[in-house]
């Protein structure tokens, strides 16, 4: 976080810098929310940094947006398996000219 703090500095006032965390590792997800003074101050550090590397990687810098509906996991609807045996399957297509069972096409 340091480093990030640095590269960030010129850009003076931050209000807030947040780097989330995985919940079962605790380490750094890979991205981080700042929360400028000013929205010009905000746009200028967008244009300025993106594609700029920060640790060796490239850094892609771009205006948080909202969370869309249902991209929560507690949000989606829960999915679930059923293993149903249902025996045998019976072939009841009728038995055509050639003496085979007629195939069906799906269109």
């Amino acid at each position: 976080m340091p480093e990030l703090r640095d590269m960030l500095s010129s850009y003076d006032p931050i209000l807030d810098i947040t780097r989330p965390e995985d919940r079962e590792t605790g380490r750094p997800r890979g991205f981080a929310f700042v929360t400028f003074g000013t929205r010009e101050m905000g746009e200028k550090a967008m244009a300025e940094l993106d594609g700029t590397k920060l640790a060796g990687r490239e850094l892609r810098v771009n205006e948080a947006e909202d969370r869309r509906p249902g991209s929560h996991p507690a949000e989606r609807p829960r999915r679930v398996s059923l293993a149903v045996d249902v025996g045998k399957r019976v072939d009841d297509r009728p038995i055509g000219r050639n003496g085979k069972r007629v195939r069906y096409k799906s269109i």
